[in-house]
């Protein structure tokens, strides 16, 4: 064996280990990749139901959503005065309540802004949307600050 194909055999070892612990511990850690707790009981009945035309803004980009990071095709934020839906291709819509939302934070990256929900519970932490124009005014005009 090679002194160079020993490092290379560890390497790729360690990694697989950490792959598998990601894989079985991570899920039961975060609820699972992409995923996020339901509203809680005050909230969960406020949700209308919806057409994709009754929502006043769609807001398209990337989103962190629980560790699973999607960058195409892009999520869809589905934003009215009193509700808001974030749909993630390959996984179920995160359906967000104005009265549960506390205020909105606007966090800075180099070259772009994102957007998280604060919420009492904190249901929402984890979930990051980097949309794409001038979403933030476009937001104020429906409530939503």
């Amino acid at each position: 064996m090679r002194p160079g194909e020993g490092i290379a055999l560890l390497a790729f070892g360690a990694s697989a280990v950490i792959m598998l612990i990601i894989r079985f511990r991570w899920p039961e850690k975060f609820s699972g990749f992409g995923r996020v707790p339901p509203p809680g009981p005050a909230h969960a009945g406020r949700f209308a139901a919806l057409r994709d035309e009754d929502y006043d803004l769609v807001l398209r980009g990337e989103v962190r959503v629980n560790h699973r990071y999607v960058t195409w095709p892009p999520a869809s934020l589905l934003v009215s005065r009193d509700q808001a839906e974030l749909r993630v291709k390959g996984a179920e819509p995160i359906r967000i309540s104005r009265a549960e939302v506390t205020g909105l934070w606007w966090v800075r990256s180099p070259f772009r802004r994102g957007l998280k929900f604060r919420t009492a519970s904190g249901r929402l932490d984890k979930v990051t949307i980097w949309p794409r124009g001038q979403a933030e005014s476009r937001l104020a005009e429906l409530g939503w600050h």
